[in-house]
């Protein structure tokens, strides 16, 4: 039976179904700060090392009063109830906003002002949890106007004068004696972290984080009066960033709580981020300029990197480092941007393709604004194409002599042209001679449903039958099946799948039917993220009541779940890999296990589908060869070490506040690092050679080439925060050592393949 009549109808509800996730890892929320390379020697440590520094340092110690925020309450009640339907009606568990819906409302909104509950008293907390505890449905679907979103403004209010207060705080701190020989410690924050009992408990907690801080400073070599001012600047940073914040963000906050409350991937997006999640997660496109901002310790808008081919780019005046100090449209007088919120910056930059933007720019280095360029720009449609996939061909040394060459695909997320993508790259590495392809899926977050399905059916035969690739259930318990529509098997040699615990969604939903139907070997970390649910957007414009005015936004709700075609599910338990290499994430708590209020594990009946049996009777074989060469390996030996690190650091989340311990400590790193960087380049001539391949190297017809490696991070692009975040403390210098097993892996695959008489490997070794 043909599967186009009977998938076609809930392929169109799900075209625009989302199924990415973001990762929110907690430490010291918003006030992690670049390190400073080190150039000088340490400064001479004495008890007083730190204290009474430059008093105009943090120019003045009296901060200027919050300014309240404007409120349209007619407006923000119609949103809310908005909102509010959409999510009881079309959300997977079908219920109301009941008293425990309210509490978990509640609490997500408190944790999304606090994450690290560094501000709120504990005080606080009962006093809104009486209050508004239970009461928060009763206030959206009531007929006060003024009541129906006041919570998310009287709470906001508090958090402004705890933040306003503790900001103060830190500010007079920083101009206080330390003595960095005592052997005092610090406790990072985190979400675990219990609420701030009372004032008493806040100074204490604040003294330590300033402390840490000026401790970093001179960690880093630097002045103690620059550290002063630095750490000021960044402190009233974070203020002004929440001064910033205009009605609809508080709105927005709120309701995006309220959302979450059904589940950790429910959303509300006021129209501007509705358009930046489109942007990186689906479209991976933006009308501008072509540039990545980041915000810099002095307030400016500056330019992290520019985006090959856009007209940044292309018109080479601006430049990585340069700052923006203010934007204009057309020939209207530029608007001043300096202190100015970043997302309100990138908003004036972006605009429809073909107008005219005007820059006024600070160049890299210079501190005199007398110098500044004025950068008129045509803005265009700006492909992100370190988003895109794109492949590498691996050559790889065999044993014996000779080698072999791999294809491995990348592919960050599920966007658009996914299929069409792959498939490009597919019939590239066939045409380079690949012996197979590893499709690699680690870090992939999901995104759109069908983009998912079709790509798997590059890889499974489906000319007579269209074979299943997921399963779906509503919330009134029908299930129907997804096949692939429009793509047709182009590929049927050897292939491996590569996962780990970041791989989520529609990660799960390809690697999952390859494994049920024997069809690739899943290699990576103990098992996938785990989300089987179903996102779609909501557009409440086409819903809002008559006379509303202006846009109201969307909401991504979780509407369905899917499953294998085997009948498990995904939710929870994820993909276990057919082998499990050790990974640094095996340190960090990740999966949907770790987010509040996921949705249960369950079954379904098994879809009829063909098992192709490719790979069952070569897995313990595999398995064998793959955990000698794990166990022997350098390269895993390293990762095992980090993992034992990393443990310790999440599990005890305190450090030491004198200087001389953080010193050695510091030393001790080096050390480690210092001797992995020696063997591995008393190894790298025994390194596979990679070549990588673009799309547009595919399109153009060019020649597999070199990649060009990235300019290595420096101590000014690096965080120095205390949190056991991955990339803190130790980087691991090996190339890629799961990627490298990977290959391995392959390598004993094709061999087994070819001695078992296959058909599948089309290529045979070359000779050296």
């Amino acid at each position: 039976m043909s599967s186009r009549s009977k998938y076609t109808p809930l392929r169109q509800a799900l075209l625009l179904a989302v199924l990415c996730f973001t990762f929110t890892f907690t430490g010291q929320a918003d006030t992690a700060e670049p390190s400073v390379a080190a150039s000088a020697p340490a400064p001479a440590v004495t008890p007083d090392a730190v204290k009474s520094g430059d008093q105009s340092a943090s120019d003045d110690l009296t901060l200027p009063p919050v300014q309240p925020i404007t409120v349209h309450a007619d407006r923000d009640y119609e949103i809310s109830r908005m909102v509010a339907r959409d999510i009881e009606e079309g959300h997977y568990l079908q219920t109301q906003i009941t008293p425990e819906m309210s509490q978990r409302w509640l609490k997500n909104y408190l944790k999304t002002l606090d994450p690290t509950h560094l501000f709120f008293l504990q005080s606080d907390i009962d006093e809104f949890t009486a209050k508004y505890g239970n009461t928060l449905g009763d206030l959206v679907h009531g007929d006060n106007t003024d009541a129906a979103v006041s919570p998310a403004f009287d709470i906001f209010n508090r958090y402004m004068e705890r933040l306003y207060d503790n900001i103060s705080l830190a500010e007079k701190l920083l101009h206080q004696n330390f003595d960095f020989t005592k052997d005092e410690t610090f406790t990072i924050r985190t979400d675990k972290s219990s609420w701030i009992t009372d004032e008493a408990a806040a100074q204490a907690i604040w003294r330590g984080q300033v402390k840490s801080d000026l401790l970093n400073g001179l960690l880093d070599k630097q002045a103690p009066e620059k550290t002063i001012k630095r750490l000021a600047k960044r402190y009233r940073a974070l203020l002004r960033d929440r001064e910033e914040k205009e009605e609809m963000d508080i709105v927005e906050y709120y309701l995006d709580s309220l959302a979450r409350a059904y589940d950790p991937h429910s959303d509300y997006f006021q129209p501007d981020e509705a358009e930046n999640f489109a942007i990186q997660s689906i479209d991976l496109a933006v009308k501008g300029i072509g540039a990545v901002l980041r915000t810099d310790d002095d307030g400016y808008a500056a330019i992290e990197q520019v985006i090959p081919g856009g007209p940044a780019d292309l018109d080479k005046r601006l430049q990585p480092g340069d700052r923006i100090i203010a934007v204009g449209q057309g020939n209207a007088e530029p608007v001043d941007t300096v202190d100015l919120e970043l997302n309100k910056v990138v908003d004036m930059i972006r605009g429809q393709k073909g107008t005219m933007v005007h820059l006024v720019v600070l160049p890299a280095g210079s501190a005199d604004s007398s110098v500044h360029k004025d950068i008129f720009l045509k803005r265009d449609v700006v492909s992100i194409k370190e988003s895109h996939a794109k492949a590498d061909i691996i050559e790889h040394k065999l044993p014996g002599g000779g080698i072999e060459k791999v294809g491995v695909i990348t592919l960050p997320g599920f966007y658009k042209e996914t299929t069409t993508d792959i498939a490009k790259l597919i019939q590239r590495l066939t045409q380079e001679g690949v012996v197979g392809i590893i499709l690699d899926l680690r870090n992939n977050g999901g995104g759109l449903l069908d983009q998912a399905v079709d790509l798997t059916g590059l890889f499974i035969k489906h000319d007579v039958k269209n074979e299943p690739v997921v399963q779906i259930r509503r919330s009134d318990n029908y299930i129907d099946q997804l096949g692939p529509e429009d793509t047709a098997q182009i590929y049927n040699g050897p292939l491996l799948v590569m996962v780990n615990k970041a791989s989520a969604s529609a990660t799960e939903i390809v690697a999952g039917a390859l494994q049920d139907y024997g069809r690739a070997v899943i290699v990576g970390d103990q098992s996938t993220h785990g989300k089987g649910t179903v996102q779609t957007i909501v557009q409440l414009k086409d819903s809002a009541p008559l006379g509303f005015e202006g846009d109201p936004g969307s909401v991504k709700i979780t509407f369905q779940k899917f499953y294998r075609v085997a009948g498990g599910s995904t939710q929870q338990k994820g993909v276990v890999p057919d082998i499990i290499l050790p990974s640094e994430f095996d340190a960090l708590e990740l999966g949907e296990t770790t987010l509040p209020y996921y949705l249960p594990y369950d079954t379904v009946p098994p879809a009829s589908f063909d098992y192709l049996n490719l790979t069952s009777g070569d897995l313990p074989t595999l398995r064998a060869n793959s955990a000698a060469r794990v166990s022997a390996s350098p390269d895993f030996t390293y990762v095992r070490q980090d993992i034992s690190y990393y443990k310790k650091k999440i599990n005890d989340p305190t450090v030491s506040l004198n200087l001389a311990v953080r010193q050695k400590e510091q030393e001790d790193i080096k050390a480690r690092l210092a001797e992995r960087k020696k063997d591995l380049a008393a190894r790298a001539s025994t390194r596979d050679k990679v070549l990588e391949i673009t799309l547009d190297m595919v399109d153009q017809n060019l020649p597999a080439a070199p990649p060009v490696v990235k300019k290595p991070k420096t101590a000014d692009d690096d965080d120095s925060d205390d949190g056991p975040d991955i990339d803190d403390a130790i980087d691991n210098p090996t190339d890629d050592p799961q990627l490298d097993e990977a290959v391995n892996v392959m390598t004993d695959y094709t061999d087994l393949l070819r001695n078992a008489g296959s058909k599948i490997v089309q290529a045979a070794p070359a000779k050296n």
